[in-house]
């Protein structure tokens, strides 16, 4: 609660209106926005629902790590309990708009990530091309993660987190965090504004070698911005 109050209390120096939403339910996130229509759906331990002026809905997630052991298939069903909530409810709003962002804990190209079963967040989609594939009889809608464009050392950071392992199978840099969209979601994203965090007012976020700073935090910040 210190840490909230204590960052209210610098929005308001800022003179930024944000508002803290309803995450009751949810220990795990909280998430501030400056839209006052705003309706809490489901709120999970891991994930929290927002449906926003009553047509978008923004899915907040931290998901299981893999610190303490693998989880895998933890994270899959996780990943389908919230694709499964999200479609019900935009069945009632009869919207396609859907945002899912946060620490989903796997890369890009891992299972909860890309798995038609998880968040089936592929890593190219246009806005014409088929919104569903189908799988052993089952259709399953895509959806579109631009992390990928972030991934790789052409532009520092590689990734949002950096964990070396004394194991045969390690990439060093991570893309932990992601916005995962709808296909409707891809003309309204401004593609320039999608970064990776690696300054802030205060100064710099990461060591003398360019890791995260663990002090502040063992992952970089992202930021997306969409024309809605």
């Amino acid at each position: 609660m210190a840490e909230i109050n204590e960052l209210n209390d610098n929005l308001k120096q800022c003179k930024k209106r944000l508002f803290n939403w309803n995450t009751k339910g949810c220990e795990r996130i909280h998430i501030w926005g400056n839209y006052i229509d705003v309706t809490p759906g489901e709120q999970n331990k891991y994930f929290s629902v927002q449906i926003v002026n009553k047509q978008y809905i923004m899915c907040g997630v931290h998901m299981y790590s893999n610190l303490n052991g693998e989880h895998y298939d933890e994270r899959v069903a996780l990943a389908e309990e919230i694709m499964y909530s999200i479609k019900h409810i935009k069945q009632r709003l009869q919207t396609e708009h859907v945002i899912v962002i946060g620490g989903i804990n796997e890369s890009p190209y891992e299972k909860a990530c890309l798995s038609a079963k998880g968040f089936h967040a592929l890593p190219a989609l246009q806005i014409l091309d088929k919104g569903s594939r189908t799988v052993y009889g089952k259709e399953y809608e895509k959806m579109y993660n631009p992390m990928w464009n972030l991934f790789g050392d052409f532009k520092y950071p590689p990734g949002t987190y950096y964990r070396v392992e004394s194991k045969l199978y390690n990439p060093c840099w991570f893309m932990l965090d992601q916005v995962i969209i709808s296909q409707s979601m891809i003309p309204l994203m401004v593609k320039e504004q999608l970064k990776i965090i690696t300054k802030c007012g205060k100064g710099v976020l990461y060591t003398d070698n360019r890791y995260p700073n663990s002090n502040i935090s063992d992952h970089f910040p992202i930021m997306c911005e969409f024309n809605i």
